[in-house]
C-alpha cells in the first residue's frame, strides 16, 4: 500500500498536459478572475455596469443587498470546500490544514516579530494620520473622522468582537485557501518554490481587490509574504492563521484595518 501511495504522489507530482492545463486555468479563475468578479461587483464608481447589462447579467449591476455582504460568506464556503479537497487529498498530510506542534515550536518567533512590528505599524499609522487625509475617513456619525486609534478611542467592544471573531471567520480560513491549498495544489505546476512564493503573496493581495484602495494592497502585501513565509518554514495552517489574527486584530486597533473593511467601499 505504501509502494501504491508513493506512486500516486509521484504522479500528481508530475502532471500531465491536461491536467497542468487545467491546474493553471483553476489557479487563475480563483486566485485571478474571482476577486476581479467580486471587485467588479463593489465598483463604488459602477464602471461594470454596463457590461453586466450586456450579458444579462443586470443583477449583478444592482444587486439587492450590499455586494460586500457577500465577501464573507464565499470565503468561508470556499475555504471549507477546499479543505474538504485537503482532507480527501490522499497526498496531501491533512495535520498540516492544524499542526498545534509546530506553531507551538514557531510561536516565540511570531510573537517576537510581531512586537516588534507591531510599533512599526502603529508609527506608520500616526505618520499617515499627521501628514496626510489618507485616515479622514466616515466616523459613526457620517461626519469625516481620524482612523488613527479610532476604535480603541472610540468603540472598544468592536476590538473585542473582531478579536474573538476575525480569527476563524477571516484570517484562519484565508490560510486555508491561500496558504495550504495553494501550496499544495500548484506546486506541482511551479516546482521552484520561491515563484510560487512570489505567485501566492500577489494572490493574496489582489485578494483584496474588492476594496478599491490602494492601501488594501499596501498593507496587504507584507502580510502575504510574511504569512507565506512562515507556513512554509512551519508547514502548520495554525500558525499562519494565528499570525495572520493578530496583524489583522492590530491594523484595526491602528486604524488601518479600514482599508480591508467591506463597508468602507466607496467611501
Amino acid at each position: 500500500m505504501s509502494q501504491a501511495r508513493t506512486g500516486q504522489r509521484d504522479s500528481i507530482n508530475s502532471p500531465g498536459p491536461v491536467l497542468r492545463a487545467w491546474l493553471w486555468i483553476e489557479m487563475a479563475g480563483l486566485f485571478a478572475v474571482l476577486p476581479a468578479f467580486a471587485a467588479a461587483v463593489m465598483d463604488p464608481k459602477d464602471r461594470f455596469d454596463g457590461l453586466f447589462s450586456a450579458i444579462g447579467f443586470g443583477v449583478m449591476a444592482d444587486p439587492p443587498i450590499a455586494p460586500g455582504s457577500f465577501l464573507m460568506p464565499l470565503l468561508l464556503t470556499s475555504a471549507l470546500l477546499l479543505a474538504l479537497m485537503l482532507v480527501f487529498d490522499r497526498s496531501y498530510p491533512a495535520g498540516q490544514l492544524w499542526n498545534w506542534r509546530a506553531f507551538k515550536k514557531d510561536s516565540r518567533r511570531i510573537f517576537g516579530l510581531f512586537a516588534i512590528n507591531a510599533i512599526a505599524m502603529l508609527a506608520a499609522a500616526y505618520l499617515l494620520s499627521v501628514t496626510t487625509d489618507i485616515m479622514t475617513i466616515r466616523g459613526f456619525d457620517g461626519e469625516p473622522t481620524d482612523a488613527f486609534l479610532r476604535l480603541p478611542r472610540e468603540a472598544p467592544i468592536i476590538l473585542l468582537f473582531i478579536a474573538i471573531g476575525y480569527p476563524w471567520l477571516s484570517a484562519y480560513p484565508q490560510e486555508i485557501t491561500h496558504r495550504a491549498f495553494f501550496f499544495h495544489r500548484y506546486r506541482r505546476i511551479v516546482p521552484d518554490i520561491r515563484a510560487l512564493f512570489v505567485l501566492n503573496a500577489l494572490a493574496f493581495t489582489w485578494l483584496h481587490a474588492p476594496f478599491w484602495h490602494w492601501m488594501a494592497f499596501a498593507t496587504t502585501l507584507p502580510g502575504g509574504v510574511l504569512f507565506a513565509w512562515t507556513y512554509l518554514r512551519t508547514k502548520s495552517t495554525l500558525a499562519a492563521g494565528i499570525e495572520h489574527a493578530i496583524y489583522g486584530w492590530w491594523l484595526f486597533f491602528v486604524g488601518m484595518g479600514w482599508f480591508v473593511f467591506t463597508g468602507s467601499v466607496g467611501s
